[in-house]
């Protein structure tokens, strides 16, 4: 009788655990981006597939494509364009092994002859990518990826350009561009950084620029503040909390930008702001930009790097830390501005 009791409680037991086993949780499929969204007939093009499980099951990848050839490694896939045009899918499975899994898909278009103005967006202040900016450009719209990435195609290249982006978290960015008659690329790159909605009371100065000269740095110099005059670059990056109440958010040392400053707080006296040619090379061709942003709207200034002058300072302009006036200076000179 006995055996029979311990027999029954085993069998409880056994039935109370398996009604208890730990659910399987979802795989989440976290991003999955296109290097390029328009290609050329036999243009590679490298897709990456980012997916997490809380459960920390071992995750298999599974890719197709109904045209083209893919490789795969894995969460990486590398897709060889085919010679007909049109718009093609590349799918991605990622399966835990017990029963979950996510797919998720990029779209690539294939064109024949035409043009393409591609850039990445980023973050004036942290310098990262920036996701789901609604960029326009000639009538036609695309969304960043989380790469920051975005695409147009063009029937011809050469010609001025318009280009707006928005985003709910940062100031609306408008850009201009010109492509050369004699340009012979297939695709022309501009990239560009937006601004965090600033603070009440900060300034922010935005630098961007293109490929060449590499190495463009941004320079300010402050009133006196407890008596103190300071000067913040790359070798003296301020500080946000304390004097001089500025800070060199992002030095970029390889063409593009952004490079920022923000002043967080003002003193009277005058600021003076200007940009030094640190590599060497056409400064006056390096479509440089600035863009100034004032709180609490997004109101400012954009300043061009004039196409006229000789030196390797850009001196762009003047503030008020009173009144908070611009004094757009916009020369080109050979001697440090304030000196």
């Amino acid at each position: 009788m006995m055996k029979r009791n311990y027999a029954t409680i085993l069998l409880i037991v056994l039935v109370f655990i398996m009604s208890c086993e730990i659910p399987n949780n979802p795989v989440e499929l976290v991003s999955l981006t296109s290097s390029e969204s328009f290609v050329w007939s036999g243009d590679e093009v490298t897709i990456a597939c980012q997916a997490q499980d809380i459960d920390n099951d071992k995750l298999s990848y599974n890719w197709n494509s109904a045209g083209g050839e893919l490789i795969t490694k894995k969460d990486t896939a590398f897709w060889t364009a085919p010679d007909s045009i049109g718009y093609y899918h590349i799918i991605c499975k990622i399966s835990d092994g017990v029963g979950s899994s996510a797919a998720g898909k990029v779209t690539i278009r294939v064109v024949s002859g035409g043009f393409v103005v591609k850039g990445s967006i980023t973050d004036a202040v942290t310098n990262s990518f920036i996701e789901n900016v609604e960029v326009s450009m000639d009538g036609e719209k695309d969304f960043s990826q989380a790469n920051g990435n975005y695409s147009f195609f063009l029937a011809n290249g050469d010609g001025s350009y318009e280009l707006t982006a928005e985003n709910n978290s940062y100031c609306p960015f408008y850009g201009n561009f010109v492509i050369p008659e004699d340009y012979t690329l297939k695709e022309y790159v501009y990239n560009f950084s937006m601004s965090p909605i600033p603070e009440p009371g900060e300034i922010r100065f935005v630098l961007n620029w293109g490929a060449e000269p590499r190495d463009l740095d941004s320079h300010l110099k402050t009133p006196e503040i407890d008596s103190v005059e300071y000067h913040i670059s790359y070798s003296n990056r301020g500080n946000a909390y304390d004097p001089p109440y500025a800070i060199l958010d992002v030095d970029d040392t390889d063409g593009y930008g952004p490079e920022t400053i923000t002043i967080k707080q003002t003193f009277s006296g005058t600021y003076i702001y200007y940009i030094h040619n640190y590599s060497g090379g056409n400064f006056s061709g390096s479509n440089g930009t600035v863009r100034v942003y004032n709180s609490p709207s997004c109101d400012g200034e954009k300043i061009d790097i004039p196409e006229q002058g000789s030196g390797r300072y850009w001196y762009v302009c003047e503030i008020d830390g009173e009144s908070g006036s611009l004094n757009i200076i916009n020369q080109i000179v050979e001697i440090v501005p304030g000196d």
